[in-house]
């Protein structure tokens, strides 16, 4: 998960382990710590991830153009990427859906929106879909 607040790397993990989700999550924080993250699990450091989570508002790129550098490698452009947005908008929804984005979330406001999304999310990516492990 790339998520520089601090405070929603908290709510997300808490959110989890509360709720005794069956997930791991690794954080970074910025878009040159996913692409590190990326080229370990290459090298074979660590095995790719299931699914990649993206603050659309990522540094020093966005999310839209790590989308196109995910999907352009065929190593992991097979990993489903969701974008995750405080805020949304028609042309913000169609430049990540068009980059390869398999879903858009936007961030809930309350603690108990944050658990219902977070447990929806959960049962959708991790109980309903199959991923590639």
């Amino acid at each position: 998960m790339l998520e520089h607040d601090d405070d929603d790397r908290y709510i997300t993990q808490t959110t989890i382990d509360e709720n005794r989700y069956p997930v791991k999550v690794e954080f970074v924080a910025t878009s040159d710590d996913l692409f590190a993250y990326m080229t370990s699990c290459e090298k074979g450091g660590t095995k790719f991830p299931e699914l990649i989570m993206l603050n659309y508002f990522a540094s020093p790129v966005n999310a839209v153009e790590i989308l196109k550098r995910l999907k352009s490698n065929i190593r992991y452009a097979h990993i489903p990427v969701v974008i995750l947005s405080g805020t949304v908008n028609n042309e913000i929804l169609r430049k990540c859906y068009t980059a390869g984005a398999s879903s858009f979330i936007v961030k809930p406001s309350s603690s108990e929106e944050v658990s219902k999304k977070i447990s929806s999310f959960v049962k959708y990516w991790f109980e309903t879909v199959e991923l590639v492990h």
